[in-house]
């Protein structure tokens, strides 16, 4: 019996994640937990949270394919893990930038320019979250990123949060 309620409680959590469109996220103490979810007609990617150090976190980037001209959903969200108090000042990043290689470690330079750019400044509360969605459109084929980060939270905690997902467009 006591096997039975665990099955039923462990297929309710699975349940529960495949409705709200994201997958479990991995067991870890951070200070964000990050979703990032690309779908595509060729698929779909879904990034959880990294860190920077290193260059390029420490988990290999999952990657999509999409066709010219394809609209691409991307949502995402951030929501603080942190339990000691407000995080101040956080700027939450989504961008879109050209990359030479799929799965590359360094960032594209400062002076490639962002297919899309978009923060935003806030003060996040212990469990509180910001969400939401954009539709890219990609007009030339490539390797692009998408990244999702923290910027500003390196002082106090040392490292700056991102999720990322490698897009090849053909």
């Amino acid at each position: 019996m006591r096997l039975r309620m665990i099955l039923l409680a462990v297929g309710a959590l699975g349940t529960a994640a495949a409705w709200t469109g994201w997958s479990a996220r991995p067991a870890g103490a951070e200070h964000f937990d990050i979703g990032l979810l690309v779908q595509t007609s060729q698929g779909r990617a879904e990034s959880s949270w990294d860190t920077h150090p290193p260059e390029g976190g420490l988990n290999p980037r999952p990657s999509v394919e999409a066709k010219v001209g394809e609209d691409i959903p991307i949502e995402w969200r951030m929501e603080s893990e942190f339990p000691h108090g407000v995080m101040k000042d956080v700027v939450i990043r989504l961008f879109i930038v050209r990359e030479k290689e799929i799965g590359q470690k360094e960032l594209p330079p400062a002076t490639e320019p962002r297919l899309l750019d978009n923060s935003f400044r806030a003060d996040f509360l212990p469990h509180h979250r910001a969400r939401g969605h954009v539709y890219f459109r990609p007009k030339e084929p490539g390797n692009y990123l998408i990244r999702l980060d923290s910027e500003f939270t390196f002082k106090e905690h040392g490292h700056e949060h991102f999720g990322a997902v490698d897009l090849k467009v053909e």
